[in-house]
């Protein structure tokens, strides 16, 4: 009986830690990506202010483009990355449904969308594939909803507009350049870190050498040869290999921006429900992204949301301090 009780304890222990972290987690979540305070407050309902607001005064964008201007290493090839990836041709897909593309486009006017001045556009698309994705073009984005989804039983107008807010978001905030330009800084560093590792180990090599040599020291038998081409592995080990997809982050920045659309509007339940009707198939289509959050996860968060209206973004506040700091002159 003692036996099974304190087995009991220790499994409810380890489930409620692991509640905390994920809590923890969540809260983190939301005071670093969640809409900014100005777009909550828009009147409702002001579809067009509230996209404006919230893109206006995301910090963690605008700090995104002023680093750009810096045009140095990481930012140039963060550029350079998002110019080679495949463009979308909405003018030339074949994949578009034709017959839809004014239903597509009364949907962006709708969500307050078209008046921004941004250049995207909305199209379905043939597939049976239930998905939504952002694709680049030429001058702008392109977002895409697939027949499949669409024809989903339990679809509503505003389940759409989910799907659309969500994948606008990656759109307007630049996600694909951003996911470049992390890794480009990363990789970056882990290069500067196995340059650093490799330069002890040759140092250490060395001083082996020179103490046998002088001292008669013996040497350990090392193989310097070996050593070179260790030097050379322990650079490679420590170069992240590009990879492009969205961050963890941005899926859950993204679901944020869309969720609060859909609450400004009176619906932001409808997301939740949107998400349900994805289900599992979504996520087997992300499979190969072993750090992409499930379905599951995603809901649970924006019940997190729900639970916790008092939460907001925090990381807008400090950045826009940072930001109208004035500069130190000597």
């Amino acid at each position: 009986m003692k036996k099974s009780l304190v087995l009991i304890f220790l499994v409810l222990s380890t489930v409620l830690a692991y509640s905390a972290n994920v809590e923890k987690q969540y809260k983190k979540l939301i005071e670093n990506f969640d809409v900014a305070d100005e777009a909550k407050s828009v009147t409702p309902i002001n579809t067009v202010a509230f996209w404006g607001a919230a893109l206006d005064n995301n910090e963690l964008c605008a700090k995104f483009i002023k680093d750009l201007q810096k045009n140095k290493g990481a930012e140039k090839e963060a550029l350079n990355k998002t110019a080679q990836l495949l463009r979308f041709y909405p003018q030339y897909d074949e994949t578009i449904v034709e017959s839809m593309q004014g239903f597509c486009d009364t949907l962006l006017i709708d969500m307050g969308i078209a008046d921004l001045g941004i250049k995207c556009s909305l199209h379905m698309i043939y597939s049976d594939e239930a998905n939504a994705y952002t694709a680049l073009t030429e001058d702008g984005f392109a977002m895409c909803i697939t027949t499949e989804l669409a024809s989903k039983k339990g679809i509503t107008y505003e389940i759409l507009m989910g799907y659309v807010a969500h994948e606008f978001a990656h759109g307007a905030l630049l996600h694909h350049a951003r996911v470049f330009y992390a890794q480009a800084k990363e990789r970056r560093k882990n290069e500067l870190l196995g340059g650093i590792a490799a330069g002890l180990n040759g140092l250490a090599a060395g001083m082996e050498a020179y103490n046998a040599a002088a001292y008669g020291i013996p040497t350990s038998g090392t193989d310097y040869g070996a050593t070179i081409a260790n030097i050379g592995n322990d650079i490679k080990i420590s170069t992240l290999k590009y990879s492009f997809k969205y961050s963890r982050e941005q899926e859950f920045e993204a679901d944020l921006f869309a969720y609060r659309f859909l609450e400004h509007i009176g619906k932001g339940e409808e997301f939740i429900n949107g998400l349900r009707i994805l289900g599992t198939a979504y996520d087997a289509l992300y499979d190969e992204y072993s750090d992409h959050p499930t379905i599951g996860s995603r809901i649970d968060f924006l019940k997190y949301v729900q639970l916790h209206p008092g939460l907001g973004n925090k990381q807008n506040a400090k950045l826009k301090k940072k930001r109208n700091e004035p500069e130190f002159e000597w």
